[in-house]
């Protein structure tokens, strides 16, 4: 096995790895198909379908509720609405049967993240896989969103550029470069693998391979938005770039706690593994596995927002939630940082192998990482860190390879980090199921709009999809507004005020209101998807929508 750690890949390999990679493919692709039309996932879907019927004018429409905006307006690049149109042109638009289109992606990852493990920590390679592919920054979030496309095309072409600074061929680099350049307009975020690729053939001694992988990576994603440019008037991404508000340090600002909390919340499980590698023993590691474990049942049992210290004005000192995951910053973030340094500590060995380069890499990609985190989110979510949560994971076991670790050490931490992403699977599944049940409640409840009326409804996530599925029609103020008679069925946790829904003058009468509840005592929305937190305690009720009734509108209104 070569100890430089840069031409080692296939080192340490244990049985077949390719039913690894097929095998997780499948595991992701199968809970992705289980799950319900979920939060963003309509958007994705109308973005499908116009991709499918207008190829050559994709943002030509409008979309939204109560106002609609233009197609372009919208954050969603290129790649996986073509490619979901695709599937609708060969498949029709059936959810199930279109996220069973997207298992390329997950292949795509899985295979990526194996090559990776095995080229950063050849003796772990099986457990840092899986560490990988099933965390929790990845798995939860699959849906139909850009997230795990623009990971499995940007970890796919930062391998291929590897393998041409390892002596591979130029026409390997300009496969990088093409593939890279697919993954910026995936999701913008793919601009952080292409920056990688770069450190790594410039840390190889081969920087020109690395400027082609680069620059053919932009001119892909230049080259569409001038196309549409010129034929559609407008580059997506300047449209989105013109509409970042504030200044740029009051946003990173803002973006720092959820940082440091959602990566506490989502990588407790690699933080094992790096104090394994850190020389904790067992004991030690397994406390604080029992402390994240005991983190994870407080949430579950005391409502995460009430104050467990309060102040004498009735405002929260302390909740549950900044206990938890204050605590979990602790080990995670110190053994995060800590194997950053030991990686960069290393100097050669006995042997005479390089050990450094790589450790400087990966400490040069979680920088990365946090830097795009930071000038691209425009607001904090789970799958915001994803990338850093997978390169934390290979820094980690590329030091616990360094140092020996066993495998029945890194598997354990492997399957912690399995045991915390099926849980905010399953929570995120019920999530998912719970707006399906609100959606069908009320589209079959005892409330029915006059004859020659509208059920209109506001809120998008599951809840929009099948309420439009089951007759609902979406309100959209800009365009027809309800008049006497009609029913509004408005989602409360999307945050539509009901003057906001149906403008000024109107009177409306609340009728009923929706609550979908259960037993099971996490939640994921939408602190997994748009908040601070991935995971928090339920609540009273999971899912609650208010159906009103319009009984006036200003004169000449109606």
């Amino acid at each position: 096995m070569a100890s430089e750690g840069f031409t080692d890949e296939t080192a340490g390999s244990t049985g077949l790895p390719w039913l690894r990679v097929v095998g997780a493919a499948l595991l992701l692709t199968a809970l992705n198909v289980a799950k319900p039309v979920h939060i963003d996932d309509p958007a994705y879907l109308t973005y499908a379908a116009e991709f499918a019927e207008h190829p050559l004018a994709p943002y030509d429409f409008y979309f939204g509720t109560p106002v609609t905006v233009r197609g372009n307006g919208i954050l969603v690049p290129p790649v996986v609405p073509y490619w979901l149109a695709a599937g609708i042109h060969v498949a029709g638009d059936d959810p199930a049967l279109l996220k069973l289109w997207l298992l390329p992606f997950a292949l795509l990852l899985a295979a990526a993240v194996d090559a990776l493990a095995a080229r950063f920590a050849p003796s772990l390679r099986g457990p840092v896989f899986w560490l990988c592919v099933f965390s929790p920054a990845v798995v939860p979030g699959f849906n139909f969103m850009l997230d795990v496309p623009v990971l499995a095309l940007g970890l796919a072409a930062l391998v291929l550029a590897m393998r041409s600074a390892d002596g591979g061929s130029w026409a390997t680099a300009v496969a990088a470069g093409l593939v890279g350049g697919l993954a910026v307009q995936a999701k913008y975020t793919g601009l952080v693998p292409c920056a990688a690729a770069f450190v790594w053939c410039a840390l190889r001694g081969r920087p020109v391979r690395g400027v082609v992988v680069a620059g053919l990576a932009i001119g892909v994603a230049v080259g569409w938005e001038y196309l549409l440019v010129r034929t559609q008037g407008e580059s997506h991404f300047l449209v989105h770039l013109g509409q970042r508000q504030g200044r740029p340090l009051t946003r990173a600002a803002r973006l720092l706690l959820p940082l440091l909390s959602h990566v506490a919340g989502l990588a407790p499980a690699v933080a094992l593994l790096a104090l394994r590698a850190l020389g904790w023993s067992g004991r030690a590691v397994a406390a604080v596995a029992l402390l994240a474990a005991a983190g994870v049942a407080l949430l579950g049992v005391v409502p995460s927002q009430e104050a467990l210290v309060g102040r004498s004005d009735g405002k929260a000192v302390l909740t549950a939630s900044n206990l938890v995951y204050g605590v979990l910053a602790v080990p995670v973030w110190a053994s995060l940082g800590g194997v950053a340094l030991a990686l960069l500590a290393r100097r050669r060995s006995e042997a005479g192998g390089d050990h450094r380069a790589a450790g400087l890499f990966l400490v040069a990609w979680l920088l990365l990482e946090a830097g795009g985190y930071f000038a691209l989110s425009p607001f904090p979510a789970s799958r915001r860190v994803a990338g850093f949560v997978l390169v934390f994971a290979l820094a980690a076991g590329r030091l616990a390879h360094l140092r020996g670790v066993g495998r029945r050490a890194a598997a354990g931490a492997a399957f912690a980090g399995a045991a915390l992403t099926l849980l905010l699977t399953f929570t995120d599944l019920v999530e998912a199921g719970a707006h399906e049940t609100a959606a069908d409640r009320v589209a079959h409840g005892a409330h029915a709009p006059a004859p020659g009326c509208t059920y209109w409804f506001t809120g998008l996530c599951g809840f929009g999809y099948y309420a439009e599925r089951d007759g609902l029609k979406p309100l959209r103020i800009d365009r027809e507004l309800p008049k006497p008679g009609d029913l509004i069925a408005v989602l409360d946790d999307c945050g539509f005020r009901t003057d906001a829904a149906t403008g000024p003058g109107r009177k409306l009468e609340l009728i009923d209101t929706v609550g979908v509840s259960d037993a099971f005592p996490f939640r994921t929305c939408p602190g997994y998807y748009s908040g601070r937190t991935p995971l928090e305690h339920r609540g009273a009720v999971r899912v609650r929508v208010f159906v009103y009734r319009v009984v006036a509108v200003p004169v000449g209104k109606a």
